[in-house]
């Protein structure tokens, strides 16, 4: 409808209580439809934010799906990384746990017990009659322990034992020569804090006089104990 049409509208409506203006009719008739364009307006933005928050895009064709890229997830370096003076002959294993009163077994016919807060390596031979090569040993209030944090080391053959106060210790590594092997950490049930660990030093061979040294560390790298004079075997 033009100008003209809605004056002729309006002068052939029946009069009103008082005279009307025709220019400003016509400037309320603007500004309404201005207000209903600009209302479409904000409706349309409006649903082209929500369809953008979608990741769908609409055209004259059916929707399709927006490529969205997988979030990039940043590789941390490891902790530790094991020393080229070394030769590790294992890989390290997750850490374990001796049940109460349980057993574990270590290597071959070597097995690991505890009994309240004593423990003891047994070796059950075929053939032999089950014997404990160090016997039972006790931990807690033990006065013959100057450091319980010191893993110190029992071996039977090739397999090396150590049986300490070790809360933190996730990585234990044994040395001997050139030649590195990561020991098997395992919380012990029955005996809070204490963690009993063994490796089976198997080898080529062995130069007379090489000796072997045990390395505790923590998850976020750090040395907590040691035991021998031997290089560190792993790196931060």
């Amino acid at each position: 409808m033009n100008d003209d049409e809605l004056i002729t509208l309006l002068r052939s409506a029946p009069e009103p209580a008082g005279p009307l203006d025709p220019s400003k009719v016509i400037a309320g008739a603007y500004r309404r439809r201005r207000l209903r364009v600009a209302a479409g307006g904000v409706v349309a933005c409006a649903a082209v934010v929500a369809v953008a928050a979608t990741g769908v895009v609409l055209g004259g064709g059916p929707a399709r799906e927006l490529p969205i890229a997988p979030p990039v997830a940043s590789t941390p370096s490891p902790v530790l990384t094991p020393s080229a003076r070394y030769t590790f002959r294992n890989t390290e294993r997750p850490i374990a746990t001796v049940p109460v009163t349980g057993e574990a077994p270590i290597a071959g016919h070597l097995f690991f017990a505890t009994r309240g807060t004593r423990w003891a390596v047994i070796s059950r031979a075929p053939g032999a009659s089950p014997y404990e090569p160090f016997g039972w040993r006790k931990t807690v209030g033990n006065p013959n322990l100057a450091d319980a944090r010191q893993p110190g080391v029992q071996s039977v053959g090739a397999v090396q034992t150590s049986v300490f106060r070790g809360e933190r210790v996730s990585t234990v590594v044994y040395t001997r020569g050139s030649e590195a092997w990561y020991g098997q950490v395992n919380r012990l049930a029955g005996i809070p804090g204490w963690i009993a660990v063994w490796a089976d030093l198997k080898a080529a061979s062995q130069a007379p006089g090489e000796r072997v040294s045990v390395f505790a560390y923590s998850a976020d790298g750090t040395l907590l104990a040691r035991y021998g004079d031997a290089p560190e075997p792993l790196l931060r």
